[in-house]
This record gives structure tokens, sequence and C-alpha cells, in this order.
């Protein structure tokens, strides 16, 4: 299930990490009151500083076998990098990268991946050892997604809807999603993490609003304004986009209803195609 190269303490092995991937919507309880921190750029120096003070955490360079680079320092740098996370959110990432590999299967295979962090020694959920920021996708068929280059603003729809369908993804296996419009600090990538599980979609969230909107505006063409502020026009076309992707039951309430309506979302999103 895991690469080779991985070395770490209490290394989750056999049945124990068929089970930590069976259990991602209750994963990490303890964490459940922890909010993200904006503040997550990292430096070359804060990674490196990581690699010696993670000795709670496992390392890795790939994901499920997808190289991780790190390009903020050097753009289409393919060196291997050590990069830190606890035993539960690295489960974590190999059941979103399978989900990616899977919604995106016309594309090819995954590539690489590229990130701005992991496990860094700082407050919040990265110094916990359980955040990603998403700097960049790339496909083998020649397609990407990138965050760095701030594609959910890009003139180009297919590209929007490409970068929504990878978030919409990553939302299935992770509480906190914060996207380029959530702020202008994550502008550049995609931060996630395991803060406030299970995954639903909240109401008074202006991370999932925002994600919302965005996802209506361009599959759609609703018209919205980006908020993050769930009014009467948003449920609206909430309601419509659900309906239109056949959905039923709460996405709010509902773990699994709201994963399977990410999955249509991303459906489209790597087909390009309005809902």
């Amino acid at each position: 299930m895991f690469e080779n190269n991985v070395t770490r303490r209490g290394f989750v092995t056999g049945a124990a990490a068929v089970a930590g991937l069976a259990g991602l919507s209750t994963i990490a309880p303890g964490l459940a009151g922890a909010a993200p921190t904006p503040t997550d750029q990292h430096t070359p120096a804060e990674i490196e500083a990581a690699e010696v003070g993670a000795l709670a955490m496992m390392t890795f360079q790939k994901i499920d076998g997808t190289p991780v680079y790190y390009w903020r320092s050097s753009r289409g740098n393919t060196t291997a990098r050590n990069w830190q996370a606890t035993d539960a959110f690295y489960n974590a990432l190999v059941a979103w990268i399978r989900d990616l590999r899977s919604l995106s299967s016309s594309y090819g295979s995954i590539s690489y991946i590229v990130s701005a962090g992991f496990y860094v020694d700082k407050a919040g959920q990265h110094g916990a050892g359980t955040a990603m920021d998403l700097d960049h996708v790339r496909w083998s068929g020649g397609n990407v997604t990138s965050p760095l280059d701030q594609h959910h603003a890009s003139g180009t729809a297919a590209l929007r809807k490409r970068y929504l369908a990878t978030e919409a993804v990553t939302r299935r296996r992770f509480r906190y999603v914060l996207d380029g419009w959530y702020n202008a600090d994550h502008r550049d990538h995609i931060h996630a993490d395991f803060g406030g599980m299970p995954v639903r979609v909240l109401k008074d969230s202006e991370a999932d609003t925002k994600f919302v909107q965005g996802t209506c505006n361009n599959f759609r063409a609703s018209g919205l304004t980006i908020d993050g502020i769930w009014g009467p026009k948003t449920q609206t076309a909430f309601n419509g986009l659900k309906s239109a992707l056949g959905v039923t039951g709460d996405p709010h309430t509902s773990t699994a209803v709201w994963q399977g309506m990410l999955s249509k979302i991303a459906t489209k999103g790597f087909a390009n195609q309005n809902i």
C-alpha cells in the first residue's frame, strides 16, 4: 500500500492501514475544534527544519507511489524531498490521491503533485502534521491544475472547472479546505486539513459557502457574489445544483451524501461540462 522509501516511527501496516483508510470520516476527533491558519506559506528553511523536528511523524517522498515536489524555491524542481505527516493524515492522503486518480482517469495517471508544505514547525494543523498545501497537479496526458498559477481566476473556463474538480475531490477527504476565493493568502494554493471532521457542507462556514458559490457560478452561471454568506440566492442556486446532479439526502448532515455530490461535481469538472 505504501512506497518502499517511507521511514517513520510506528509504521502502520496491513490491517491497521486498511482500517485507517476505512475510518477517515471520523478521523482525528481531537482536532475538531482547531481552526485553519491563514499564514501557511512555508519557506525552504522551515521545511528543512521540520525534517529534524518531526520525530513523531512519518516521512514520505511519494503519496501512494506519486512523487511530491516543492517548487516555491525553484519552479519545475523534481528533486526528491522528505515530507512529514501523521500516520492518519498520510492514510487520508492515500485515499485522496486514489479518489483523484479514479475521478480524473480520462487524463491518464497522475505524474506528480507539487506541495508548499505538510508538517511545518508552526502552530495549527500544519504543526500537528495534519495539513497539506496543494500547489500543482500534472497528469500523464499533459493536463494540469495549478493553484500556484491561480487557476481559480483563470480566463479559461476549463481551467476553473478543473480547479474546482480538484478541490471537490480534496473536500471528500478533508474537513477544512481553503481555496483561492477564500482569501488572498490562499490565492496560490489549496489548503486542506483535518480540523472539524467529519466532512460535510455547512451553511455557516465561509470556506464551504465560497466553494458552493464558485461551483454554482462556474458550472451553472448562477451569478452569485462569492462572499461566503449563505443567503437566499445561494440556497436557491445550491438547490438547483443538487437537483441537476440527482443528489438525494442532506449533504449538510450526511458525509456520504456530500461525498457523493462532490464526486459528481468532480466528474463534470474534469470533463469540462456544465451541470
